[in-house]
């Protein structure tokens, strides 16, 4: 070597190459890989500490000017019967980008509260920002190379020209090297080189083709020694067609479409050797709340028309009694809000129908509030036992019923619950790669031998050859790589397709296609949510209701209809309850059956263990009821919680008593549900739970004749066997 060369080691010591002992320096230069160059220490111990630690930085030196530098990869020993020697390898700062796994970004959550936090996270989107928004490839390379030189990789950023919009891909766990490669794999003409001569760090650019330089050398004579040359017209393609799929799902109902994108503009994919390839694009997806409801007018006075049809909705036993017999009282119609301070702002002007099918939710910006409607009914018809008992002397009872009140209309209601934007179509990417593939490529090398490496050629740049053929000097072959003996002054120029990268054949382009991996993760990477079709659905606040399954009482006084509610009637004397005097079915078990309740609102001492029940007794002979009556004790009855009892003789049983358990006392702490009750002398007081057992519900859903669910009015006679 006639130049002067140096190595600068981790340390900053300087010396010539020879000083360090070391020869046979070579170097290999290629596109998207590490760069590497080696060097032997001859006469150095195989054994021998090295030269250069392993992981050690190294900087090389020409004429003082930076010519290489990297990190020392190898340093094997090497013994024959001959000699004994070191080999060292050097890798160029393209070895941190295959060896840094590259991460983005996430706003995620530590699955104990709901804060976003941003993460990094090696499941990647890739031509994403981080703001969520598309990236070009030039933008998404200077994303990972930013990324690698924030984390230490010794690289100068330079030109990065390669700006194809490109589908959106899902990734796992990719070195910041493979990330590259997969975005030039789009513009297979694109190529990655150090400048060596800048400093701290080498200068890494990423251009196209059309923007790179041409170097020119001769075909033939010095320094030329030899030429390899084949024009790939098996790789030149005459068209690329994408097609673009995307199923987009609203509301459940799919449906896919097809955007194909041509260059040149006429071309149609059936030509021989033309780039088609169908790309996957995530389409669009939408859930709505549906939300039905079924509303009526609720009569405002005691002149609206079908008042009493109103009426007899909501309380069955009027159907006993001819429309033309009743009649609302004049001015007692009545509608208000049941509890103004649980809606503010809600008059009853607001909310004039009644909610009678599904529900009423915020988001359907409509009004909704509790009403309490009443009226006095007047019998004007032939007076009969049933008319008397429910209307009493005066023909007038007072009624009412709480319904849910709306200005909602019998309509299906909707909203947008979750939504995820499809991915937009990659503009220009047809025109992008048929720029790459479209043109002729040569493919082979040429050598150099000169007195030394001058250096010349270096990937990155485009080859003309002058004084051969005429179509070589305007070849623009592409310089993939480029090998450097610089003891022996020869040199290496290889050109065409990257072969190290796959590119030798059209099944390559396509592969990039292939491989690539739909995300549906477009949105989650930003608002920490997936983006899964599932949608948050929020049920409705209010619903239809309505407390009029009860017979109104024979007083005019408005007081709670409620199942056999047990009311606290304790004094000094100890515990007791009462069952509420107006509780359901109070007056009669039917409206045909006249035996009254027994029992109702009569004071009981209880203890805890008290039951309370309902017992009804039946004719054997003609299954009518006999007797029904209040009872309470710490047993009751041989067969609790049995609720039938029978005589005779199977199969001849005849059903004899029903039992209904209405409550029981429970201790005071106990964890049931109950209102908690205390007296008794102040030297001895006592307390207890009330349990109720008994709900609408419960009577409504649960009473069984005949093997069918009972319902109100229940039937007057006993269940058959």
């Amino acid at each position: 070597m006639s130049a002067t060369w140096t190595i600068i080691d981790a340390n900053g010591t300087e010396q010539a190459v020879a000083d360090w002992g070391l020869g046979a320096l070579t170097r290999e230069r290629m596109n998207q890989m590490p760069d590497i160059v080696t060097f032997r220490a001859e006469n150095t111990p195989s054994d021998a500490d090295p030269v250069f630690a392993y992981g050690s930085t190294i900087r090389i030196f020409r004429e003082g000017v930076a010519w290489f530098y990297g990190r020392v990869i190898q340093v094997p020993g090497r013994a024959t019967g001959q000699l004994e020697e070191q080999l060292y390898r050097v890798a160029g700062p393209w070895w941190y980008l295959e060896n840094l796994v590259f991460q983005q970004t996430w706003q995620v959550t530590n699955g104990t509260d709901l804060t976003l936090t941003p993460t990094n996270k090696s499941r990647l989107v890739l031509s994403q920002a981080p703001n969520g928004t598309k990236f070009a490839t030039g933008a998404a390379i200077a994303e990972v190379l930013a990324y690698a030189t924030a984390r230490g990789v010794p690289i100068t950023v330079g030109t990065i020209t390669p700006n194809a919009m490109v589908p959106y891909a899902e990734a796992l766990d990719r070195s910041c090297a493979e990330v590259i490669r997969n975005f030039l794999r789009w513009t297979p003409d694109a190529m990655a080189a150090f400048d060596y001569t800048t400093t701290p760090y080498p200068t890494l650019s990423i251009h196209l083709r059309a923007d790179a330089a041409t170097l020119s050398l001769p075909a033939y004579g010095a320094p030329v020694s030899g030429l390899e040359l084949t024009p790939r017209y098996d790789l030149q393609v005459p068209a690329v067609v994408l097609k673009f799929e995307q199923t987009n799902d609203i509301d459940n109902d799919t449906f896919t479409s097809l955007i194909v994108q041509s260059a040149p503009p006429t071309a149609t994919g059936d030509e021989f050797g033309a780039l088609v390839m169908t790309f996957d694009l995530s389409g669009a997806r939408a859930t709505y709340h549906h939300q039905p409801v079924t509303t009526a007018p609720i009569p405002q006075s005691d002149s609206t028309p079908g008042v009493i049809d109103w009426w007899k909705g909501k309380f069955a036993w009027l159907n006993d009694f001819a429309d033309s017999d009743l009649s609302v009282v004049a001015g007692t119609q009545s509608v208000a809000i049941d509890n103004p301070a649980a809606y503010p702002g809600i008059a009853v002007a607001d909310v004039p129908n009644e909610l009678l099918e599904g529900a009423v939710s915020a988001w359907m910006n409509v009004n909704a509030a509790r009403l309490l409607v009443s009226a006095t009914l007047e019998f004007s018809g032939t007076a009969t036992d049933e008319s008397s008992e429910v209307f009493g002397p005066t023909n007038q009872r007072v009624v009412y019923t709480r319904v849910m009140g709306t200005n909602a209309e019998t309509q299906t209601y909707s909203r947008l619950t979750s939504e995820t934007d499809a991915e937009p179509v990659p503009e220009g990417l047809a025109a992008a790669i048929f720029a790459a593939t479209g043109v002729l490529q040569y493919d082979g090398a040429l050598e150099l031998t000169e007195p030394e490496c001058s250096g010349t050629g270096a990937p990155g740049l485009l080859l003309n050859l002058t004084g051969g053929r005429a179509d070589w000097a305007t070849m623009a072959a592409q310089i993939q790589r480029v090998e450097e003996e610089i003891d022996l002054g020869q040199t290496r120029i290889i050109v065409g397709p990257a072969k190290h990268l796959g590119q030798t054949q059209i099944t390559a382009w396509l592969r990039a296609n292939r491989e690539r991996r739909l995300s549906y993760r477009l949105n989650e990477r930003t608002s920490g949510s997936g983006s899964g079709n599932a949608a948050k659905v929020q049920g409705g606040e209010h619903t239809p209701g309505s407390d009029s399954i009860f017979r109104p009482s024979s007083s005019s006084a408005r007081e709670p209809n409620k199942p056999f509610e047990l009311l606290d009637a304790s004094d000094t004397s100890g515990l007791k309850v009462q069952v509420n005097a107006n509780s359901f079915l109070q007056q009669s078990l039917t409206p045909n059956d006249t035996f009254a309740i027994t029992g109702l609102g009569t004071v009981m001492a209880v203890t805890v263990g008290t039951q309370i029940w309902l017992e009804i007794d039946f004719d054997p002979d003609s299954g009518s009821v006999t007797a029904a009556a209040m009872a309470s004790g710490t047993g009751g009855w041989s067969g609790f919680p049995a609720p039938f009892v029978y005589s005779g003789t199977y199969p001849n049983q005849v059903l004899a008593t029903t039992f209904l358990l209405v409550g029981y006392i429970a201790a005071a702490d106990s964890p049931l549900d109950g209102t908690t009750i205390s007296d008794g002398p102040s030297d001895a007081p006592v307390k207890g739970k009330i349990i109720q057992c008994v709900t609408a519900d419960v009577l409504l859903q649960n009473v069984v004749f005949n093997g069918l669910p009972a319902v109100f009015p229940f039937p007057h006679h006993a269940p058959s066997i």
